[in-house]
């Protein structure tokens, strides 16, 4: 009995938990609450479709500052009033601040629409103004020219747009 009575002394003793372990267990660390991997997500209006968004990965957080992360590549495609593709936005990275609706893209960002085609480093679509900017160098490439600036401003559908501090043209000619 007296054997039975330490044994199970010595056990109590023995298993005790680091209080500093058992906390980083559970700190509370910034992690996703979501994660979406190989996603095609369909924003419709009145039952047209009006944006596709095409994703690897995205990883939603809610904590402080709302946010979606996209990595690993991801595609927008806006759509007209009949369903048409107007543009399509492409790129290596995003975040998406879900309280403002400001997507930046980075890393490989190309615009596109049948004529023309923008690329870039760093890239801001402001849903709540229709806008799409950047301060940062890029290039666009028409059927006749390449124009190189710093500062572009343009509406989604990459319509009508400006460019700031234009340094270059380059007419593009065909080769017989």
């Amino acid at each position: 009995m007296r054997f039975t009575l330490i044994s199970l002394l010595l056990l109590f003793i023995s298993c005790t938990n680091d209080p500093h372990l058992v906390s980083e267990l559970f700190e509370d660390k910034n992690l996703p609450i979501e994660i979406i991997e190989k996603s095609n997500l369909i924003h419709t209006e009145n039952g047209l479709i009006k944006i596709e968004i095409i994703a690897n990965k995205i990883e939603r957080f809610v904590d402080d500052s709302p946010r979606l992360l996209f990595s690993d590549g991801f595609e927008v495609v806006f759509y007209d009033d009949s369903s048409n593709v107007i543009s399509n936005l492409k790129a290596k990275n995003a975040i998406v601040d879900e309280i403002n609706n400001i997507m930046i893209a980075s890393s490989n960002v190309v615009l596109s629409n049948k004529t023309k085609k923008l690329e870039t480093e760093y890239l801001v679509w402001d849903e709540k103004k229709d806008k799409i900017y950047t301060e940062n160098d890029v290039i666009i490439t028409t059927e006749k020219e390449k124009i190189y600036a710093k500062g572009f401003s343009s509406d989604p559908n990459f319509n009508d747009y400006t460019l700031n501090k234009i340094s270059g043209k380059m007419y593009i000619s065909e080769i017989d």
